[in-house]
């Protein structure tokens, strides 16, 4: 298969981009098949734009989520100041965590399972998978809101958790055929791969137990 960019103005490279961004979605293995076939600058950036993008909502998403907590801090002119801050941190945080930290070892983890895939093959894995992400939070608000007046407080909990668990599942399964494609491993390599991920959760939930 062809260079995908090859010959494409750049209205139609960001065309292409955006298409990936809503396939992902419904037909990953399509997707990451044309992702294979971009240069390594390519994925970078297509990668760079993702994880900012995901930052950027995920700070509106828990501005909303946690809005009378923050009104307590400030109000008016400072609570939009507050929350601009917010998203700086938020897309800060996200292009180290996934772009870099989590990358890295997955990267590597996979180097072990025998993986031909470059750093950003497993970088444009990560990011992509966090796309459910991002339509997760428009989800989770809209139900948030609009049932607090006809759910209790339990029901609604659990009826965002399961969503949520939605979303993670998911995710985990873009995440999953993006390192077998990109990676150039089975299916069952792939989901070993995930392996790193469930430690940190594990180690996680451990701390909480004992130290919170």
């Amino acid at each position: 298969m062809p260079y995908v960019y090859k010959n494409v103005s750049y209205k139609q490279k960001n065309i292409l981009r955006m298409n990936n961004i809503f396939e992902i979605l419904y037909k990953p293995t399509v997707v990451f098949n044309r992702l294979d076939n971009l240069y390594e600058e390519d994925l970078d950036s297509n990668s760079n734009t993702l994880v900012v993008i995901f930052g950027a909502f995920l700070a509106v998403y828990s501005c909303f989520m946690e809005y009378e907590l923050l009104t307590e801090i400030a109000s008016g002119f400072w609570l939009v100041l507050l929350c601009l801050f917010l998203i700086l941190i938020s897309v800060g945080i996200s292009i180290v965590l996934y772009s870099y930290i989590f990358t890295y070892i997955f990267y590597w983890f996979g180097k072990l399972l025998g993986s031909k895939g470059l750093v950003a093959d497993t970088r444009t894995s990560i990011v992509y998978s966090l796309v459910p992400g991002v339509l997760s939070f428009f989800i989770l608000l809209t139900v948030k809101y609009i049932s607090e007046p006809f759910l209790d407080s339990t029901i609604q909990f659990w009826t965002l958790r399961i969503i949520s668990l939605i979303f993670w599942i998911w995710t985990m399964t873009i995440l999953v055929i993006g390192f077998r494609t990109l990676n150039k491993y089975g299916i069952v390599k792939a989901i070993l791969n995930l392996l790193p991920l469930l430690l940190v959760g594990l180690s996680y939930y451990l701390i909480r137990i004992i130290f919170i």
